[in-house]
Formats: structure tokens, sequence, C-alpha cells
């Protein structure tokens, strides 16, 4: 598995003297303030998807014009469904007034897509704190975590992969201090944890997008 790092935001700089060194403590409240508790996740749809003799519909294709025939149910979309003489069958949605409020778009593999506030990631603990033996400023620590706080897009996108709710996954941050500035980085971003009780799933709330990760808006219907 290859190593994914996503250097995250820095907690704050000290104005003189050397910074203090990692214990558990602190590496806790570095992790809690600048990695993934309440982070937005958001899922996709395609909003054309097509099958045809030559291209045979599978089993994501079944998914996201479900998908898609949920969101139009909801009010966010209109969806068309077109038969070619040739045998190619097409599905294309369309924002609506409501849904463009709600609704982003993002480019995928298969065209561009619908993209959704689903849910937000919660933190459940930071475990197995090490400090690096020779760098008192150095140190690692594994966060667990679980995804909550479903939105009334959880149920609707049908695309979403591998988001159960409650279920726990551990990522591995990496701490240091780099001239003056901590930075925490994950080294695992998400596996699974075995022999640990789901976490409830909690109460739905707003799908609106938060305002400070809010993805590319369609254009509003004419």
């Amino acid at each position: 598995m290859r190593l994914i790092v996503i250097t995250l935001v820095a907690l704050f700089a000290l104005a003189c003297g050397a910074p203090p060194a990692l214990d558990e403590k602190l590496a806790a409240d570095l992790i809690r303030r600048n990695a993934i508790d309440d982070e937005p996740i958001y899922a996709e749809v395609p909003q054309k998807v097509w099958w045809a003799p030559g291209n045979a519909k599978d089993d994501y294709d079944g998914k996201a014009v479900a998908t898609l025939r949920n969101l139009e149910e909801a009010g966010l979309l209109k969806v068309k469904h077109v038969i070619e003489a040739g045998g190619r069958e097409i599905y294309q949605g369309k924002v609506t007034e409501k849904g463009f409020a709600i609704l982003g778009t993002v480019p995928s593999a298969r065209g561009k897509a619908f993209r959704g506030k689903i849910c937000v990631k919660k933190i459940d603990s930071i475990e197995n704190f090490i400090r690096h033996p020779n760098d008192p400023t150095i140190g690692s620590a594994e966060i667990i975590w679980h995804y909550a706080s479903p939105t009334p897009l959880y149920e609707m996108f049908e695309t979403k992969i591998d988001k159960p709710l409650g279920k726990p996954y551990r990522s591995v941050a990496s701490i240091r201090n780099d001239k003056g500035l901590w930075r925490v980085e994950l080294a695992v971003r998400k596996a699974a944890v075995v022999d640990r009780v789901p976490a409830v799933p909690g109460p739905a709330i707003s799908a609106a997008p938060d305002s400070s990760t809010e993805p590319s808006r369609p254009q509003p219907p004419r």
C-alpha cells in the first residue's frame, strides 16, 4: 500500500524559544484541531448515465440511475430518459432550483457529476502516542473515527462507496514541529478497525454543504 501523506493546517507558531516536547496531551490537542473531526464527506453521481449494446450496463450504472431517481423524487433534479434507435439508453439529470442550493458539480471518470454532502467524520479517540526517541518534537498517534451525522442525501446517494455509519476506522497521524509550526500529516488515511463496537449513528442534519468546503455550483435552471 503506497504511503498517502496529506499535510493539514499548522496550529500555531512559537514567538521565540524552543518548541515544547510532544506529549500525549499536546499530540491529542494538535490532532483534534487540525485533523478530521467534523470533516464533511461527499458522494457523487454522474449527471449522464448510459449503456448500449457495445457497452453493457453494469452494477454502478444501476446505482447511478437509482440515485438520479432518488434526487428527482426529492425535487433536486429533473431526469430525462431516452432510448435511441441504435439501442443506447440514456438517463440525463438536470438540477432544479431547489437542487441548485444543495448539489454541487465535480469532474469524474464518467464525466461531470453531481456531488452532495452525505455525512461527516467524527473522532472517537486518539491512541498509541509514540514520541521519537531522538527528537522530542516528532511523534505519531492513531486516530479512531467513524462516519456520523448523515444528511438527508445519505440514503439518496446509492453510489456512495464504503461509507457505513458508525463503523470504526483508523488513521495514523505524524506530528512534527517545522521551524516553529506544528504540522499534522496523515501517513495512513483510512484503515479498518477490528474488535471494536460501532458507534451509534447520529440524527440527520441539514443537507446544505458547509461553506468552508462548498463544492462548485451547477448553472441555475433557465
